[in-house]
């Protein structure tokens, strides 16, 4: 039995756990998932989030910004051909500092 923690929060976490387990390829579609929060917190939070994703080409934090009607921050992070880690979602719906996310699919043109 591990007694490896697992993270439910940006917070004190420098380097995202990367799973064991490989996730399942879905070749030639990308998951995404779009995530709002406090323009206070945006700097710090993609920052954590490009950290953690350096370096894996399955990955790329498509945009950062703040939304045009309410300002609200916003990141929008692709993982291509292969499933959102079932962790990082965990983190998102727990994290206080995340105020939404939702997740899309689509297909890769070629």
């Amino acid at each position: 039995m591990s007694t490896e923690l697992v993270p439910s929060s940006f917070n004190g976490i420098t380097q995202y756990p990367r799973s064991q387990a490989s996730l399942p390829d879905i070749a030639g579609q990308a998951q995404g998932v779009y995530i709002t929060l406090s323009p206070f917190a945006l700097d710090d939070i993609s920052e954590k989030i490009a950290g953690w994703f350096a370096g894996r080409e399955e990955i790329d934090i498509v945009d950062v910004g703040v939304s045009d009607k309410q300002g609200l921050g916003f990141l929008i992070i692709e993982w291509l051909e292969c499933e959102i880690d079932p962790l990082f979602l965990a983190i998102l719906r727990d994290e206080e500092m995340i105020a939404d996310y939702t997740v899309s699919g689509r297909t890769l043109e070629g």
